[in-house]
């Protein structure tokens, strides 16, 4: 019967799960292009976070920190808040894991540490960096809702949200999903994003040397198009000189910035959605049915060893 109350206390949670793959990219060969994202051997591949790496990466306490502010509603419409005020404030669990949670409080020696939001600007430090007592609870409590794997033959990263309401649930793994796509694009196209950048300060810099020398010819030109003299000649062939300097190097920056940008197009990963969020329509546990019949058997595998045991006894 104990067995039974502990079962049936336990409150019905959903699961969303999403799953993501990731295109490989080019590379300097076919080995490199294939493990850049998973498609082989992932030692083979330079970059500094491989997809293995992924779920450390997501478990992080900044990248958990960051969904702190992120708004959540639930299923019934009635709750609109934060996920760390809806964990923080409204979240359910078992009497038990209550009960140890306040064991806990008791005990654990209290620390004066200001609360510390995940949305610092005017500091260096990650937001992770120093956390209250109630954050790193709600840290802990979202590690354990949110489970990544990646899969090394196929490539596949599958995130599954858990979560007592299902709303909340296909919200947060939608989230995660999102900034997860988010990181790899910008980890990946990073230098290549850094050389456009580059390409396009110059060209804007030779643009605007090469106008301007045009300009002064030009105005040259009008000057001194009935003068035939030398000097007058010399100054013109030297601008025209100038401005033909100019438009060269402009023309070579013009080419450098299209070429950057076609390997930024290039660089760009392209990450298929393979299972996109949604609400789940049942509870995925817990699995009170197959529970209570395991509980079922097993009393009744130990009723009947504990009879066979004390009836031998009695004929002794």
């Amino acid at each position: 019967a104990f067995s039974l109350i502990f079962v049936f206390t336990i409150p019905r949670y959903y699961a969303c799960q999403v799953m993501l793959a990731p295109e490989a990219t080019s590379g300097n060969s076919m080995n490199s292009l294939l493990s850049s994202f998973g498609f082989g051997d992932a030692q083979e591949t330079n970059d500094a976070i491989s997809p293995n790496l992924y779920p450390e990466l997501m478990n992080s306490k900044d990248f958990i920190v960051s969904l702190f502010p992120v708004e959540i509603t639930t299923m019934d419409g009635k709750l609109r808040t934060t996920y760390y005020d809806y964990l923080l404030k409204h979240g359910k669990n078992s009497w038990y894991v209550n009960l140890l949670g306040k064991a806990k409080r008791i005990f654990k020696p209290k620390k004066k540490t200001e609360l510390i939001t995940a949305n610092i600007t005017d500091s260096n430090t990650s937001p992770g960096f120093l956390l209250s007592d109630d954050q790193h609870d709600i840290v802990e409590a979202i590690s354990g809702k949110i489970q990544y794997n990646y899969d090394k033959k196929t490539g596949v990263i599958s995130v599954t949200v858990n979560d007592l309401d299902p709303l909340v649930c296909a919200l947060i793994a939608d989230t995660v999903s999102n900034r997860l796509q988010d990181f790899i694009m910008d980890y990946r196209t990073k230098k290549a994003r850094n050389d456009l950048n580059y390409a396009s300060r110059i060209y804007e810099q030779t643009k605007t040397e090469y106008e301007e020398y045009n300009n002064r010819y030009v105005d040259a030109v009008d000057a001194n198009w009935d003068i035939i003299n030398e000097t007058a000649k010399a100054k013109l062939e030297a601008l025209n000189n100038v401005k033909t300097i100019k438009y060269q190097t402009f023309a070579a920056a013009s080419q450098k910035l299209e070429a950057a940008k076609a390997k930024l197009q290039e660089a760009t990963p392209v990450t298929t959605v393979l299972q996109g969020a949604s609400v789940p329509q049942k509870p995925a546990g817990p699995k009170r049915v197959f529970i209570t019949l395991f509980l079922i058997v097993f009393s009744c595998f130990a009723c009947s060893i504990y009879i066979i045991v004390t009836s031998k006894n009695a004929k002794k």
